[in-house]
Order: C-alpha cells, then structure tokens, then sequence
C-alpha cells in the first residue's frame, strides 16, 4: 500500500487510463472511420486523437459499435481499441503496460506471467499478442495487447460487459 493509502492500485484496465472512456460519446471530436453492414449486424467504428498520449503508448482511441438487427432486446456490442504506431523506442512502455496487466489480471490465457523472453522474440518478429478472458457469467470480457503491421494497440472485447461488471 501506498503513503497512507493515497495511492490505490489499479483493479482493472479502465484504472489505467487517463482518459475516461465512459465519457467517448460525449464531445463532438470523433469521427466516424467506417461502416459495415453484414447479414443484418451493423459495425460502424469511431476513432478519436487523444490530447495526450496514454500509457507513452497510445494516442488515439476507436470505438467500434456492432447493432444486431435480429436481436431487438439486446444492447448494443461494444469493443474498444486504442492505438499507435509501433518503434523500438516504446519497447521500455509496452514491458510496462504487460507488467501492470499482468499485475491487475494475473496469468494471460496462454499460463504467461510477466514479460519474458518469448515476449522478447515476438516483440522483435513483430508479432505479440497477450491476451486475458474475464469476467463471470454473461459479462465475460477480453482484454488483449498486440503488436501487427508495425501498430500496438490494446483491446476491450465486450467493453460493455466490463461496465457492467463495475457497477
């Protein structure tokens, strides 16, 4: 515990960010980068430039909302993403964001603990994924982090459920 219990550990990815996410929706400054209509499920994704760069990693944030015209009753799917392009220089970032993953959630669904040398080799093949399945009962949720085509970026499958499991 921190100096007099100020300082609390994250419980959840949400803890991480500065940038609250519940709040995406609010302000105007979102565009909407594409829109997919398949067998009656629409997905339409919004990206918002964050005013500062989360975790010295990522510095824009997409929604991406699925509407599923057969299920009236249902609420809408939502998945989060945020992102930025991938150097050596965020390698230093990306260990830490794994430790603090690997902190708040414990082993990834691979038995995988904290940054290793596997994570090492995949990070200079370009080719990393971690990724942690939660949640209890219908709220189950995925957190995941991958490296792919030079990006990094951090999923919330199932954002939605997350929020739920928080109330």
């Amino acid at each position: 515990m921190a100096a007099f219990g100020l300082f609390n550990e994250p419980k959840n990815i949400i803890e991480l960010f500065t940038f609250d996410l519940t709040t995406f929706f609010i302000e105007d400054d979102y565009e909407e980068i594409s829109c997919i209509e398949e067998e009656g499920v629409f997905m339409i994704e919004y990206e918002k430039e964050l005013p500062w760069t989360e975790l010295g990693l990522f510095n824009s944030v997409i929604f991406r909302v699925f509407n599923d015209k057969k299920n009236i009753i249902g609420s809408n799917h939502i998945n989060v993403r945020l992102v930025c392009e991938i150097g050596n220089e965020l390698k230093p970032y990306i260990v830490k964001l794994v430790h603090k993953l690997n902190k708040i959630y414990g082993y990834d669904d691979d038995n995988s603990g904290d940054w290793s040398n596997a994570d090492d080799v995949a990070f200079e093949e370009g080719s990393l994924i971690r990724q942690w399945t939660l949640g209890e009962g219908k709220f189950i949720y995925t957190v995941k982090f991958r490296i792919k085509n030079n990006e990094a970026q951090v999923e919330i499958l199932f954002f939605n459920h997350l929020l739920e499991l928080l109330k």
